[in-house]
């Protein structure tokens, strides 16, 4: 799904493949920084962060704890896009397209279909083209990758085993 926004001196193509990737190129080399509120996120936007990804809490210590991993809460959410100028990303779980669903109506800036939230669909990820909002996808190899552009992926990040920073089995 492709909006298109017209203005007195240019149309602009919201959503489309070309402006998510080129949304994406713009965090190269710049720190994405995990906060888990407005304050932290503000701290980060002064030290330099290209961007914040909105927690509740760490996903893999929720997990650790037996619970199921989910998306943050929205009240969060909408604090952290309120107190920044820089991206917000937030995350959703694998396959739950309606998630995903709420995160682009909160107008996140970018969704990280993420695999360290408890799963909501071991089969299918989410199909990312009719969104307007670019996604991120972990990936370990070559393979993965190139499924996760395939289904729509704007970028793809390095992942390892979850809430431990190891990327050794990453390629």
């Amino acid at each position: 799904m492709t909006t298109t926004r017209s203005s007195s001196s240019s149309t602009e193509n919201l959503g489309s493949s070309r402006v998510k990737r080129g949304f994406a190129e713009m965090l190269k080399g710049g720190v994405i920084m995990d906060v888990v509120t407005a304050k932290q996120a503000r701290i980060a936007e002064d030290s330099g962060a290209v961007a914040v990804m909105a927690l509740e809490r760490v996903p893999a210590d929720i997990r650790a704890q037996g619970g199921v991993a989910r998306m943050s809460d929205l009240d969060l959410i909408e604090s952290i896009i309120a107190e920044v100028s820089i991206p917000v990303m937030a995350k959703t779980r694998i396959g739950h397209f309606v998630e995903a669903q709420i995160l682009q109506t909160l107008k996140v800036d970018y969704i990280d279909e993420s695999e360290v939230l408890s799963p909501a669909d071991y089969a299918n990820h989410i199909d990312k083209w009719p969104f307007t909002v670019p996604f991120i996808c972990g990936a370990t190899n070559l393979g993965e990758a190139l499924r996760r552009i395939n289904e729509g992926a704007a970028m793809i990040r390095s992942k390892g085993e979850a809430g431990t920073g190891d990327v050794s089995e990453a390629t």
